[in-house]
């Protein structure tokens, strides 16, 4: 098959969980002898370097860099042949041209696409063959999680030829909320092993992956003032803002560290880890991955962080975001957080403390049910899906005249120029309020 990937996300280096799954998924396509091809951007709306350092930073990491013409840069990577373009008004042309040429038999186009950018430019260019991936269900169109709801995005949604959902959980939110189906497919972005033991009762810190509103950051701070002799390890990517670093920073038990590319550096400093996330989490990689190395974990019963835990104990109560303050020009919208109830949080992480025995017997069923989730994994299941016929496309709607008005059922045409505009702001706002080079991770 030939592949084409159409994502508003970098892919080199990918730090998030949307990214690297992508790019894990179609470097194990190239292996399998098909021809795959990425259109993007150069840098992510958090990177804080500059394009020439980018460019480096590729060759740094093994790319080999075939031309660059000062739009775009195209790279091979493990058999992916890139074109990482320095400015997303080129995005939508170069999907464009990448297609023409390609003529790919699938396009794939993630969720995670500011304005559905990426979408509209896959649409227009291969109408019938775009699969559509569900990794982070805030940046679905529809339902009460999204970040900006939009009737004109939910119908490009639609005319997608397959939808592919990483967990039940987001296929669960495609079904109820916009009645469609999607096929599930659950990446395998662990490796294969071997995996070290790293949870050791009584040692390490109690950690955070990404605290901010959305990912419970409230929860970890309460904790902290009511565990002062503990040590915690808070890890800012993508969410945290000035107002959370300087939260963390007032806290004399908590250690502040910057995001690396090596999981294992964490967690070998990790005695338990914390996903206290209130909003609808699509899976939990980083869940998974403490798990296989024997680091309990205490979550957040909310979505796909319960499908995530895998059945072992740890799962606890938060009460939930439900609504934001949502600014059309900002990144993201603002949750409105609640008030926590952290009585069971403590309960639960003074047991694992507390109790040598309790801990020993979380860590091995953490790691027992973590190495038979992944032993199931199929790291074919995605390239069977592709294989599989797609369905007729629906005709694309008749462009509306000048006058015309857009009824509530009609399908509206794609508004590249406002989607252009829409994430040109963001990506600024991003960038200014930016002090790390992570990608929005689904986890």
């Amino acid at each position: 098959m030939r592949i084409l990937l159409a994502q508003n996300l970098i892919h080199l280096p990918s730090h998030g969980g949307a990214n690297r799954s992508n790019r894990l998924l179609l470097e194990r396509l190239a292996a399998r002898g098909h021809t795959c091809e990425v259109v993007g951007p150069l840098t992510g709306a958090l990177a804080t370097v500059e394009p020439e350092q980018a460019v480096r930073a590729l060759v740094e990491r093994g790319a080999a860099v075939r031309s660059d013409d000062g739009g775009t840069v195209v790279y091979t990577h493990r058999g992916v042949t890139v074109h990482a373009v320095r400015s997303p008004s080129l995005l939508p042309r170069t999907v464009r041209a990448v297609a023409d040429r390609l003529r790919p038999d699938r396009t794939l186009v993630p969720g995670d696409d500011p304005g559905h950018l990426m979408l509209g430019a896959a649409l227009a260019a291969t109408p019938d063959r775009v699969v559509y991936l569900v990794h982070t269900i805030q940046q679905l169109p529809f339902g009460p999680g999204a970040f900006h709801p939009s009737e004109a995005g939910t119908r490009l949604v639609r005319r997608a030829a397959r939808l592919v959902a990483v967990s039940d959980a987001a296929a669960a939110y495609l079904r109820e909320h916009a009645g469609l189906a999607a096929e599930v497919v659950r990446p395998q972005v662990y490796g294969t092993g071997p995996f070290p033991v790293l949870g050791r009762p009584g040692q390490g810190a109690v950690t955070m992956v990404n605290p901010c509103g959305y990912k419970g950051i409230s929860v970890l701070l309460g904790l902290a003032d009511a565990r002062p002799g503990v040590p915690f390890l808070a890890v800012p990517t993508w969410g945290a803002d000035a107002a959370d670093r300087a939260e963390l920073a007032r806290r004399p038990n908590v250690t502040v560290i910057p995001p690396v590319d090596d999981i294992d550096e964490v967690l070998a400093r990790t005695g338990v880890l914390l996903m206290p996330s209130l909003w609808d989490e699509t899976f939990g990689y980083t869940c998974v991955e403490a798990m296989l190395r024997g680091v309990p974990v205490l979550a957040s019963a909310v979505g796909g962080l319960l499908e995530a835990k895998l059945g072992v104990p740890g799962s606890l109560p938060v009460r939930p975001v439900t609504e934001y303050h949502r600014d059309p020009g900002a990144a993201r919208p603002e949750p409105v957080v609640p008030a926590q109830e952290l009585g069971p949080w403590l309960a639960a992480l003074d047991a694992l403390l507390g109790d040598p025995a309790h801990y020993a017997r979380q860590s091995a069923a953490s790691r027992s049910a973590a190495l038979a989730f992944v032993a199931g994994l199929d790291p074919d299941a995605f390239e069977r899906c592709l294989a599989e016929p797609l369905p007729p496309a629906e005709p694309l709607p008749p462009p509306a005249g000048p006058s015309a008005g857009v009824s509530a059922g009609a399908a509206a045409p794609f508004d590249r120029a406002a989607a252009l505009r829409l994430l040109a702001v963001r990506r600024k706002n991003a960038t200014t309020a930016a002090t790390t080079t992570e990608e929005r991770p689904p986890c």
